[in-house]
């Protein structure tokens, strides 16, 4: 069994695509209101630390893949990254951005993914070469509010 063998087999897992989530929620938000966000994995396939065993030549190996780094594009020209982080909720998140003007932007996540393997129940080893995931695209509305005076 080789390292080939083995980073073969991880460039076929199927990997967890990359969400966003967004706060505030339901993909609607207001022109200069800051939007916090976050990486969501909890779709099919394999995320950042969950483990894959496939059988190569009799072995069993463990594939597990790490993140290496998120980009967030924010559907308006903007985007933060690559960065390590997996974003957050208010107020704690550390992955903000705030539309400047109304209408409806595409927003993403694009992930690296790294990886590990273990042969046989052995320590894990970094793997060289990483895989890249674009996850779906979600629509959100940049929507403006109006003041007005009520008696």
């Amino acid at each position: 069994m080789t390292v080939a063998m083995i980073k073969s087999a991880f460039i076929k897992t199927p990997f967890a695509k990359p969400r966003a989530k967004m706060q505030p929620v339901g993909n609607r938000t207001l022109v200069n209101l800051p939007n916090y966000f976050a990486t969501d994995f909890s779709g099919a396939g394999y995320g950042p630390d969950e483990v894959r065993t496939v059988t190569l030549l009799g072995h069993k190996v463990r594939i597990k893949p790490v993140l290496k780094s998120n980009t967030f594009h924010f559907g308006d020209g903007a985007s933060l990254g690559p960065t390590t982080s997996r974003g957050g909720g208010y107020p704690d998140g550390d992955v903000k951005h705030t539309y400047k003007k109304r209408g409806s932007a595409s927003v993403s996540v694009t992930t690296v993914y790294g990886g590990q393997f273990a042969v046989d129940g052995g320590k894990f080893t970094d793997l060289p070469g990483t895989a890249t995931i674009t996850g779906p695209t979600q629509t959100i509305q940049i929507l403006e509010a109006k003041g007005r005076l009520v008696r």
